[in-house]
């Protein structure tokens, strides 16, 4: 897959070749490099954009205010062919650098970004670029950071070792972020746009698994980023940016809280096949990790600390939902390649996952959405007016819920009571403190799901149960969500929220 997409990039310093003796000059002296020099350089996340920009503003797109100007992006790219004529091993922007810190092995791993290094004009150059790209600087890491990030390797090491090198040895750098201001919402991340280096936030590197899982995570989208450049995974390419159109997302991932606008969770089929990539990786991972935590406690901790890890089964779950809606919603989007990695990916998961969830399930995912959104209200800012909307929330979902245990003849089941906790709005001089609201609303939540899931014959699905000609249970419950998500997020467009979890 390297090579593929090394010949990838070998083509595109070949077209900018008259234009930009740069090119000409790295193509000259990767031909004679070593195989190491020549991994090194052409994953080096700043030539790479460098490489791409320079297409791009050959067609004809305004550079606009982007750091990587038609000059700066030639400059880097002379940069690095003079560094590869040294013979060096390492990439670009790492430079001369002997301080760098590195994950693991330094001939397959990935090092850290330190601001506080002298990179020269390369590092110069990048640090301009992700404040451009992201809308801030990365972080300088900490000996602890350092040291749980080698802990989350050691893990994936262990447990995985081929899988997981492989798909390190995609990633060329890991940054920090602070995770404050517009790193806030985000665990980690990794774009397209700007490949061979992947996000962590460092306010979440606390524990080793939850390390090891956002690690692989990343790495996996580094692979797919490098899969994609060389392959034919789309019939065309595909808007990835946050205006897309809307008709480029058609799969809905039922677990993500969709937002005000509804397009968080409506994917394109890059982002589609990106996470189902993933989700078949980390059903594996996540489900080695349950069961040899207990062999690895002493080491790195216990895994039942809060949410360090997806649950295996969840993992599995979700995998199944994209294998199956990536055939419906997105096929036709697929190029030749795309198809083969999703068949070979829904073998995989067969082999791995003999009891599936029944095809066109979705009471589980929608009901993980609900429980997401409890989480979140729980750690928001307290307010009267979200108090208020939460009252109105928690009467609906409470009558919905009636409704539903109607509908499955199991108004009077055991589990489900004559009068839910719903909150009561702040004016309400007997209702507490506002932050009183949260806790009841979550708490009613979990009581509906855990509810909903136990009367569900198979977990998954309560329409068995649902006497002909009446409404579809999953459906009612699906449609209460969906109604609740988007009155949360109008409330939260004003009010901040705790960090998002990882999709």
């Amino acid at each position: 897959m390297r090579e593929q997409m090394h010949l990838a990039f070998t083509r595109r310093l070949e077209s900018l070749g008259n234009s930009a003796p740069a090119a000409r000059h790295l193509l000259t002296v990767l031909q004679q490099a070593a195989p190491q020099t020549e991994y090194r350089t052409l994953g080096d996340p700043l030539l790479r954009r460098a490489v791409q920009q320079l297409l791009i503003q050959q067609e004809d797109a305004e550079p606009g205010r982007n750091p990587l100007t038609p000059q700066v992006s030639a400059q880097v790219i002379e940069a690095a062919a003079r560094h590869a004529d040294s013979g060096s091993v390492h990439g670009p922007l790492q430079g001369d650098s002997t301080a760098a810190q590195w994950l693991g092995d330094p001939t397959r791993t990935p090092w850290v970004w330190s601001p506080g290094q002298d990179h020269g004009f390369l590092g110069e150059t990048f640090t301009r670029f992700v404040e451009h790209q992201f809308g801030a600087a990365l972080a300088q890491p900490s000996e602890s950071d350092l040291a749980v990030l080698r802990q989350g390797y050691r893990i994936l090491d262990e447990l995985l070792p081929l899988t997981s090198r492989g798909a390190l040895s995609h990633t060329h750098l890991i940054g920090i972020t602070p995770g404050t201001g517009v790193w806030a919402g985000k665990a980690s991340t990794s774009q397209f746009t700007v490949a061979g280096i992947i996000f962590l936030n460092r306010k979440l590197l606390q524990n080793p698994w939850w390390v090891a899982e956002h690690l692989l995570h990343e790495a996996l989208h580094q692979k797919l980023y490098d899969f994609r450049h060389a392959h034919s995974m789309l019939v065309r390419d595909l808007d990835d940016s946050p205006n897309a159109p809307a008709e480029a997302r058609r799969l809905v991932s039922l677990w993500n809280i969709p937002g005000l606008d509804g397009a968080n969770n409506r994917w394109n089929a890059h982002r589609s096949m990106a996470a189902f990539h993933v989700y078949v990786h980390l059903a594996l991972l996540c489900s080695l990790a349950e069961q040899n935590a207990p062999r690895l406690r002493d080491t790195y901790g216990p895994l039942d600390a809060p949410s360090p890890m997806t649950p295996g089964r969840k993992a599995f779950e979700r995998a199944r939902y994209l294998a199956e809606n990536l055939r419906t919603e997105c096929w036709d989007d697929l190029g030749l390649a795309g198809r083969r990695l999703a068949d070979w990916l829904s073998a995989v998961l067969d082999a791995m996952d003999p009891t599936p969830p029944p095809a066109g399930s979705y009471l589980h995912l929608v009901l993980d959405r609900y429980l997401k959104e409890a989480r979140r209200v729980r750690v928001a800012p307290a307010s009267d007016d979200l108090a208020t909307t939460l009252a109105a929330l928690g009467r609906s979902e409470a009558e919905t819920f009636r409704q539903v245990l109607s509908a499955v003849g199991a108004k009077d089941h055991p589990g489900s009571p004559t009068t839910e906790p719903a909150p009561r709005p702040a004016d309400d001089h007997d209702a507490g403190h506002p932050a009183d609201h949260h806790a009841a609303f979550s708490d009613q939540r979990h009581h509906i799901a855990d509810t909903l899931l136990r009367l569900a014959p198979n977990g998954y699905s309560l329409d068995s149960l649902c006497p002909p000609p009446g409404p579809s249970a999953d459906e009612m419950v699906r449609a209460m969500v969906e109604t609740s998500s988007r009155e949360l997020a109008a409330r939260e467009a004003t009010t901040p929220t705790a960090t998002k979890e990882s999709p």
